[in-house]
């Protein structure tokens, strides 16, 4: 658990100190890049407002890293080409502009818990969702994937490269 500061108030995190460590070097320096530390905790209103008149209902875990990476834009590898990068961003007033909410509803029936449109990722091209248990998707159309347990290991997966199961 993390105890932050901003401008005299207190805030408390549920993100375990250790899930930092999950970073690899490389992601934590993108993350950087695109002005990220472990200290940042931004103003969600604007994303709760949108999210909630689109019909979203907004989880903890979605709150928590909006607060943290929201307006992020990450320039990183591109995933299938080599040498190429990729944009992407955790920008929800963006992102739910490309799907509808009746699309993430059949996402939600193949995994069994609410989504919150968090982001875009690979250029525009994947939808970004974050489960009410912390579990970050990527999706388009019928093509759905957990890019990670966690917050962390989906910023991984997404900065690496990485190979992310593939959900029937």
């Amino acid at each position: 658990m993390i105890i932050k500061t901003y401008f005299n108030k207190l805030y408390l995190t549920i993100t375990n100190e250790e899930d930092y460590m999950e970073l690899s070097q490389s992601t934590k320096k993108i993350l950087e890049n695109a002005g990220w530390n472990s200290l940042r905790h931004i103003d969600i209103q604007p994303y709760q407002e949108a999210l909630s008149l689109d019909g979203y209902e907004i989880s903890d875990k979605a709150k928590t890293f909006l607060a943290e990476f929201g307006g992020l834009e990450l320039v990183h590898p591109a995933y299938r080409v080599s040498n190429e990068i990729d944009h992407t961003h955790f920008d929800p007033l963006r992102a739910i502009s490309g799907i509808c909410h009746e699309r993430v509803e059949t996402y939600e029936e193949r995994i069994g818990e609410k989504l919150v449109v968090i982001g875009e990722g690979y250029n525009e091209q994947l939808v970004l969702l974050i489960s009410e248990s912390g579990r970050i998707f990527g999706a388009y159309d019928d093509f759905l994937t957990c890019l990670g347990n966690n917050t962390f290991e989906a910023l991984d997966a997404i900065c690496q490269r990485k190979e992310t199961p593939k959900i029937s």
